[in-house]
């Protein structure tokens, strides 16, 4: 597997057995979790009739427990030691996901069980990203975070283009509910070789005061906001997630309606994405180790707000329309990895470790909150001033979330 997603020459990263475990227990679970992204939906809609008010709301509800419960995750998951956390999370989403299989084996899935498991699955999905960027840093040394969160960008990327196809085969033939038994069991997989892993944590600093969550997640909200790298660069992250979020319930819709262009070749289209992702995850360390992250967030900003901007520009000719999104997929997705990779290292760089659940807890509620009610706002408006108006406004929102980072000290370094 490893193989497969980079050369493999000796040192750094390659000669730290935990890492390889960490990195190994997120391969197949990255893969896994495509399996759920594409099989519940097809559940909902194929096996049980439901309407696309019901998918929006399976998508909505689903998220919404994971978004408002994401800071006192954050303070909660500063309390206790993250790997055990994230073991619980691999459990519990197994657990529920294996219940599908189970209840489509007697013909007993309903579609207010579809909506428990997508909520638990997006709740401790939080959990387990919350309590993932916390631990990092425990796992590898301060000056190999930029080369870590590269390599686990890569495992994401590969699986964007592995997931889907191998998910599509797998429902095709075993059923959808069949098919998500393979993330129950990447799930198990990925518990165990987190279990495997030696080295120790630090231990949790809980101060002289007893644990107060409430306390604890106002102490992070401080934090966050009176930081001068964090502060802009949260802000900047969630504006970004905000404009992006109109992207993600139209695109498809745009291309097969506005555009014409056949499913077939949109998939194509959208497998160009995790193919730049892959490339993005590797130039994101040689970038970060040759500009600074103020100049170099900035500037990976702005160019991807413009490449974003070839997706509503998309007209014209079958062969003109299908160029331009392609052009905007192979660009914009790998510049969206460059960045979101040196961010997370510049943020586990300049966060403490006894605060660092609650800083990714914060940006979760921002990031997470704002996209719900992008998603929401854009299929309104898309409904009345049409789909391609509400892209240009999210492309601009993009180039301009960058001018959130002018704030950012000149000197910071990951």
């Amino acid at each position: 597997m490893f193989a497969s997603l980079t050369a493999r020459p000796r040192g750094g990263l390659w000669d730290n057995p935990d890492f390889m475990r960490l990195w190994a227990a997120q391969s197949l679970s990255a893969i896994g979790t495509r399996f759920t992204r594409e099989g519940l939906p097809i559940i909902a809609a194929l096996s049980l009739g439901a309407t696309a008010l019901d998918l929006g709301l399976l998508i909505a509800l689903s998220a919404l427990p994971g978004v408002l419960l994401s800071p006192f995750a954050g303070a909660w998951i500063d309390r206790t030691r993250r790997r055990r956390v994230l073991i619980l999370a691999d459990l519990v989403r197994a657990a529920a996901l294996a219940s599908l299989p189970m209840a489509a084996w007697y013909g007993a899935v309903t579609i207010g069980q579809v909506m428990g498991v997508a909520t638990i699955v997006a709740l401790f999905s939080m959990v387990f990203q919350t309590a993932d960027n916390a631990y990092l840093p425990s796992v590898v040394e301060q000056d190999h975070l930029l080369e870590g969160n590269a390599k686990l960008a890569t495992t994401d990327a590969v699986a964007e283009v592995v997931g889907p196809a191998a998910a599509g085969v797998a429902i095709q033939l075993l059923t959808a509910p069949f098919a998500i038994l393979f993330d129950a069991l990447s799930y198990l997989w990925s518990a165990m070789l987190l279990a495997s892993i030696r080295r120790p944590e630090k231990p949790v600093e809980t101060g002289e005061q007893a644990p107060d969550l409430w306390r604890e997640t106002v102490e992070g909200l401080r934090f966050v906001f009176g930081h001068p790298t964090l502060r802009p660069l949260t802000l900047c992250f969630a504006t970004l997630m905000f404009f992006l979020s109109f992207f993600a319930p139209l695109y498809v819709l745009y291309a097969v309606r506005d555009l014409g262009i056949p499913p077939g070749i949109l998939g194509f289209v959208i497998a160009l994405g995790g193919i730049s992702a892959a490339i993005g995850a590797r130039m994101a360390a040689w970038a970060g180790k040759r500009f600074s992250p103020r100049t170099l967030l900035i500037g990976v900003l702005a160019i991807y707000g413009i490449v974003t901007s070839f997706i509503p520009l998309a007209q014209g000719p079958l062969w003109l329309a299908v160029a331009l999104l392609c052009l905007g997929q192979l660009c914009g997705d790998g510049l969206y990895v460059v960045f979101h990779t040196n961010a997370a290292a510049l943020r586990q760089t300049v966060t403490p470790d006894a605060l660092r659940g609650r800083e990714g807890g914060v940006v979760h509620l921002l990031s997470g909150g704002l996209g719900l009610i992008a998603a929401l706002l854009a299929g309104i408006m898309a409904d009345i001033v049409g789909i391609r108006p509400i892209l240009w406004l999210g492309a601009f929102g993009v180039f301009a979330s960058s001018l959130w980072l002018l704030a950012m000290p000149r000197n910071v370094k990951t």
